[in-house]
């Protein structure tokens, strides 16, 4: 029979698997540049993008968001200055099938995750990371994610700077933009819980490195598998 501590530590593995494995990147295809929401002002007043439940293996909980700027490197890095608001949502619309109306297009669990300014430099080659005020528990189960973007006092930085994104009917995302409720296939290539301390370039999206939460949890298992066998002695 498993000791207490081999069940423990076999648990902490389990747990530490499953935070890393809860980093994804949703957006896939031919990449391009766009500058939609942050680095450009005529996407207002409101920018929303949905994302595919089918992209997402497992609930999670969303504590960042990153987007990545590989195709753009000719602007300069500063994105737009001004009070940036992020909600995330589930909602029924289908991905390449968002309401012309925002509002009709939110989930009743509709959560403000971020209030707050953008990083002031984004180099290309690099990564813009998010860091939530509060995460967002999403299960795949209830619905697609939405995110949802506004902004105030929102100022040009002087740069068209865009973000990669994928522009594609067969893709993960799709999104609505300006007054008239403008709707397209394409979306921003967007991580979630991907944020490191380094930038990443877009052909390591695929190997994800662990999260430091994810790695303390290794280490604690580690030493509770050792504990056991001292015990089995």
């Amino acid at each position: 029979m498993l000791t207490n501590r081999l069940k423990i530590a076999l648990a902490l593995i389990a747990l530490g698997a499953t935070a890393n494995a809860n980093a994804l990147v949703v957006g896939s295809g031919t990449v391009q540049g766009n500058c939609f929401p942050f680095g450009c002002t005529y996407w207002t007043p409101t920018y929303q993008q949905v994302y595919g439940a089918s992209a997402f293996g497992a609930p999670m909980s969303i504590s960042t968001l990153s987007f990545y700027r590989s195709f753009d490197t000719w602007s300069g890095n500063a994105p737009n200055t001004g009070t940036f608001t992020f909600s995330l949502s589930t909602t029924a619309a289908a991905v390449d099938g968002l309401s012309s109306s925002a509002a009709t297009n939110l989930g009743s669990n509709v959560q403000t995750v971020f209030t707050g300014a953008l990083p002031t430099d984004v180099a290309p080659g690099s990564r813009m990371d998010i860091f939530l005020d509060s995460a967002f528990n999403y299960d795949p189960l209830m619905g697609n994610l939405l995110l949802s973007i506004s902004a105030t006092g929102l100022a040009s930085s002087g740069n068209t700077l865009s973000f990669d994104m994928v522009s594609s009917g067969s893709d993960s995302t799709s999104r609505l933009y300006m007054a008239g409720g403008l709707r397209d296939s394409a979306g921003l290539i967007t991580g979630f819980n991907e944020a490191l301390s380094q930038p990443i370039t877009q052909g390591q999206l695929g190997n994800p490195v662990p999260e430091p939460t994810s790695l303390a949890l290794l280490g604690l298992s580690l030493a509770g598998l050792v504990g056991a066998r001292r015990l089995r002695k």
